[in-house]
């Protein structure tokens, strides 16, 4: 970052002497489009305390000082709320307040109040500068964690804390700390997710999503940012580029066609998933830590320049630098004092041309409420605004999801189950040719009745006829058995085919089949009966004689 060196005196406007000038101006690290932000320290009867950072506001002259003012302190409520729910990998907040400009010591204090942050002094790097300038190798993985985990503390809060939307994540934004943790800055642009806040939304041209020309920005608008972070660690470029003039058929940048994504489809798809133009198809905030898995190992597997980028690795990290990025407003309607809203409708706007740049920074007004025709259009990307602190996810359009989202195209990951084919699908919906599970028991009785008459009849042949080894007549009988049950499944499957399949029957039980099996084998145990020897009823039989014979055989 740059640290050139100043000397400057600020400080709150209140009745304590010498408050204007309580902060000392040390170097200034960097310019945006809203702010300059200064390393600085906190003098208190001429002791300095450590380093801090000091982010001194600019008006924008076309638009009015009370309305920046609102903005303003809209994003600082934000982020001192994120920092008392200690999340982190955040930049921290430690003190705001209103002071005239910054001014040499001694010199009294000219022009009107304007706003200032105090933020912790974070020494490091933004992503944007170690790659330009290769000041040091980047962890992929770890950094790419550490902004998915701010993102889960601002769009799934704890409740009772209302869901946060950053809206301009970006590799500027992103300060590789020199131990090589991660934090994201600037939250001047963060709003909670709800109609009354959404009144601004922050706008990079390289970096942001096309719905915050629509005015419905959702979680999947931090999902997209998120993307153009992970698009700038694979190929140095930022993610969205202004096309030639006769192209620029719609007023955000379109997607950069990269030649390291055009010769490895797989990380073509990874990459542009989350930069996808229609919100809803992008991933889940909760999905990206599988995506960043499987980002790494594509990127592992393929050849590709070395940007000082490592891509090995899974952990998460923890510093700040000022984003110089030109970040605009996309100014949104207020909704009038009493005015009813349906929190499931997001706030819209029709963009007018935008105003001309100022100090790096361009803000697009409202226009005139939509029509009842563009009311009635479905904008891509429409939300659910949370009215509890609660926030259920949709398919990264916002927390509300359509009916049916089974028509959306969804990036797979390969830690995704494999998905049934149309084939499969087909074969799982039609009902099994032996009826559903418990069915084959039910009517078994009949074919017990059927088998213990055979059986008895057998028993009968087996002492009365004389012939034969115990063994064969056993096989025999086992061979009938066998018949009976192949006449039962056989049964079955035709029932199957019949009344399941063709007639689309329910099948509750089995005992036509076991009706079929049971008269199969009592005419068995019939023909049994009829090859019976009635002779051994004669008395003189010796049935000890018989025994003997038969195992002596």
């Amino acid at each position: 970052m740059s640290n050139a060196t100043v000397d400057l005196v600020c400080g709150p406007a209140d009745p304590l002497p010498g408050s204007e000038q309580s902060y000392r101006l040390t170097g200034l690290l960097g310019s945006g489009g809203q702010a300059d932000v200064f390393q600085a320290v906190r003098v208190s009867a001429g002791i300095s305390s450590a380093p801090l950072t000091v982010k001194v506001f600019r008006f924008n002259p076309h638009d009015t000082r009370d309305h920046q003012f609102q903005s303003w302190d809209k994003g600082d409520a934000v982020l001192m709320d994120l920092h008392s729910r200690n999340v982190g990998a955040i930049c921290r907040r430690i003190d705001a307040f209103y002071g005239r400009a910054p001014h040499p010591p001694g010199q009294p204090a000219q022009g009107d109040p304007v706003p200032f942050q105090v933020l912790e002094y974070l020494p490091g790097h933004d992503l944007r500068q170690i790659l330009q300038r290769r000041l040091a190798r980047v962890e992929a993985a770890r950094t790419l964690r550490s902004v998915v985990e701010v993102m889960e503390a601002m769009h799934h809060p704890p409740t009772g804390a209302h869901p946060v939307l950053h809206m301009d994540l970006k590799p500027a934004n992103v300060i590789i700390g020199p131990d090589g943790s991660a934090k994201v800055i600037d939250f001047t642009g963060a709003r909670y997710y709800t109609p009354a806040h959404l009144t601004t939304i922050a706008y990079t041209r390289e970096t942001a999503g096309p719905e915050a020309h629509q005015g419905t920005v959702g979680p999947a608008y931090d999902v997209h940012g998120f993307g153009s972070i992970a698009f700038y660690l694979v190929t140095g470029a930022s993610a969205r580029t202004d096309s030639p003039e006769q192209e620029q058929s719609v007023p955000w940048a379109r997607l950069r066609r990269h030649p390291v994504l055009e010769s490895n489809p797989r990380l073509r798809e990874l990459l542009t998933a989350t930069l996808d133009d229609e919100p809803r198809n992008r991933p889940r905030t909760e999905e990206l830590h599988r995506w960043i898995d499987e980002l790494c190992a594509v990127v592992t597997r393929s050849k590709l320049p070395d940007l000082g980028v490592d891509w090995h690795g899974t952990h998460a990290g923890a510093p700040h630098a000022a984003a110089t990025d030109a970040t605009r407003r996309l100014d949104l309607p207020v909704p009038p004092v009493g005015a009813t809203r349906r929190l499931d409708a997001p706030p819209t706007v029709a963009a007018s041309p935008p105003m001309p740049p100022v100090g790096g920074t361009r803000v697009m007004e409202a226009g005139s409420p939509p029509t009842k025709a563009m009311q009635d259009k479905p904008i891509s990307g429409r939300v659910r605004v949370p009215d509890q602190g609660s926030f259920t996810p949709g398919r990264s359009g916002g927390p509300a999801s359509p009916p049916d989202r089974r028509d959306l195209p969804r990036l797979r990951l390969s830690s995704d189950p494999e998905e049934p084919s149309e084939r499969e699908l087909e074969k799982a919906d039609r009902p099994p040719l032996l009826g559903p599970p418990g069915s084959l028991a039910k009517g078994f009785e009949l074919s017990v009745i059927g088998g213990l008459f055979s059986l008895l009849m057998w028993l009968l042949w087996v002492v009365t006829s004389g012939t034969g080894t115990l063994g064969t007549q056993v096989i025999s009988y086992l061979v009938v058995l066998g018949v009976a049950v192949g006449v039962f499944f056989l049964l079955r499957v035709a029932g199957g085919i019949l009344w399941g399949r063709w007639l689309h029957a329910k099948r509750r039980s089995s005992r036509l089949a076991h009706l079929g099996a049971g008269v199969f084998l009592f005419m068995v145990g019939m023909s049994y009966l009829d090859q019976l020897n009635w002779d051994f009823l004669q008395l003189d039989f010796s049935w000890l004689d018989w025994i003997t014979d038969l195992f002596g055989q």
